[in-house]
C-alpha cells in the first residue's frame, strides 16, 4: 500500500484513517461529488455525521495539520448489524490502498462494538471495488435488479447491486 501511496502524497507516505468531524463535512461532500453522479451536499453528509446510528472514518496523509481528508467511508450501525453506506477516494488517490485502510480500520472498530455483521451494496460493474471486499472475505448475499443507472449514458442498461456481507467477531 505505501509504495502506491508514495505516487502522490511524496516521500511521506503516512497514512492515518481517523474518526470525521462535523467540519470535515465540506471535504466529504467535494470527494463525494468527485467520485459519484449524484454527490452529497455538506448538509447530507453534516446531517448523517450528527445521526446517532452514523460514523464516518477519513483517510489522511499523517502530520497534516489541516486534516485534509483523501478518502472517507461512511457507516450505518443499527444494533449488532452495520451498513457501508458509502466509501469514495480521490480521483487522484485511488487504487493506493484507502480504501482498503478505511475498510479495515472500520471492521476493527465494529468488532470492537461487538458488531457482528457488515453489509454493503456494490455495481456489479465496479471490477476494482469488488475484487477489494472478495479479498476482505465479504460474501455475496443477494442482488438487486436494475439499482445502479447510467445516466451519463441512458441508453445503457442500469446495472444490479450485490449485496455483500461480512461475519465479524
Amino acid at each position: 500500500m505505501y509504495k502506491s501511496l508514495s505516487r502522490f502524497l511524496g516521500n511521506s507516505t503516512a497514512v492515518v484513517a481517523e474518526a470525521a468531524l462535523p467540519n470535515d463535512a465540506e471535504a466529504l461532500a467535494e470527494i463525494h461529488q468527485e467520485c459519484f453522479e449524484r454527490g452529497w451536499s455538506d448538509g447530507d453528509i453534516r446531517s448523517q455525521l450528527s445521526s446517532g446510528p452514523y460514523f464516518a472514518l477519513i483517510a489522511r496523509q499523517k502530520g497534516d495539520q489541516k486534516r485534509v481528508p483523501l478518502a472517507f467511508i461512511l457507516v450505518r450501525q443499527i444494533a449488532d448489524e452495520a451498513e457501508v453506506i458509502t466509501i469514495a477516494t480521490r480521483k487522484k488517490a485511488r487504487r493506493s490502498g484507502l480504501a482498503r485502510l478505511l475498510l479495515e480500520a472500520t471492521i476493527r472498530k465494529l468488532e470492537t462494538n461487538r458488531v457482528k455483521s457488515l453489509f454493503l451494496e456494490v455495481d456489479e460493474e465496479n471490477l476494482p471495488a469488488l475484487s477489494l471486499y472478495k479479498s476482505l472475505r465479504f460474501k455475496q448475499v443477494g442482488e438487486r435488479e436494475g439499482y445502479y443507472s447510467h445516466g451519463n449514458n441512458p441508453q445503457k442498461k442500469p446495472s444490479r447491486a450485490l449485496v455483500m456481507q461480512r461475519e465479524l467477531g
